[in-house]
């Protein structure tokens, strides 16, 4: 199993209700980690650390946090100050496949809070913290997406270049004073957000990895010394061989009908989109 034991004796995780946050929760519990379960959602969190806990003996700490408000990254800093945490695995985000121009500035501006400046904020916040430590470590999950440009979520794919960049960045700056940084660039990872992205599964040109593959990969990549790590080689040989025009235009016509799928889905429903 890939270890996270040496940056105890707390790990503070972002987005930790569901998906990737909640496997890198239920990974670091397995390893004995205190957690810090950081997300919306009180009652999905409660229960979460409540099994944690029950099941291997940790302490853990709920905050309930929107972190696409702008004091929401403040909130979470504040609230764990009194905590010896080691490691920081900075995963919230979100997105909506469709055409820029149609979307609402408002809702763009939370969204690029969420997901490039709350990253920023608890990449300083704990990198001041951690330098002063022993040994620590922070994994900012990024997107696959983030390499290039996306067309029908192009909001979201240069807001995650951003956290791609910082972590690159930071994976150099840091290391000298023993903190270690990778950025996670997910792609197609078995979590809900691809159906609430309205993606056709069917249309993927790959079966979706499972989420506790993909944390160990990831966790794997942070102790070996990596920058980056997209989980699943199927994933990463079809990267390096498809030209970087042919991408954007594939993903571009894969986003651009979840887009359809999901008003299509409001439209019968009569409700908002997520």
């Amino acid at each position: 199993m890939a270890t996270v034991s040496a940056y105890g004796p707390w790990a503070v995780i972002t987005g930790a209700s569901s998906g990737i946050g909640q496997a890198f929760a239920e990974h670091c519990a397995a390893d004995g980690l205190n957690l810090v379960l950081a997300a919306r959602s009180t009652d999905r969190l409660t229960d979460l650390g409540r099994r944690l806990t029950t099941a291997h003996g940790i302490d853990h700490r709920v905050v309930t946090v929107d972190l696409s408000h702008p004091d929401g990254a403040t909130h979470l800093i504040t609230a764990t100050e009194d905590l010896n945490v080691g490691l920081l695995v900075s995963n919230a985000g979100t997105g909506r496949p469709g055409r820029f121009l149609d979307q609402d500035v408002p809702d763009l501006h939370q969204r690029l809070t969420l997901n490039t400046t709350t990253h920023f904020e608890l990449a300083h916040a704990f990198g001041r913290r951690f330098v002063h430590r022993e040994r620590s470590a922070m994994v900012l999950v990024s997107a696959l997406g983030a390499i290039h440009g996306l067309p029908n979520m192009a909001h979201e794919s240069a807001a995650k270049a951003y956290v791609l960049n910082l972590g690159e960045a930071l994976h150099h700056e840091l290391r000298p004073a023993g903190v270690k940084v990778t950025v996670m660039l997910p792609g197609n990872v078995d979590t809900p957000i691809i159906d609430r992205f309205g993606v056709d599964r069917t249309r993927l040109p790959i079966r979706p990895l499972p989420t506790t593959t993909a944390i160990r990969q990831t966790i794997d990549a942070l102790n070996a010394g990596h920058a980056t790590v997209v989980p699943d080689r199927r994933l990463r040989l079809v990267t390096r061989l498809t030209p970087r025009g042919m991408s954007i235009r594939m993903n571009g016509r894969l986003l651009g009908q979840a887009a359809a799928n999901l008003a299509a889905r409001q439209a019968s429903s009569g409700n908002q989109l997520p």
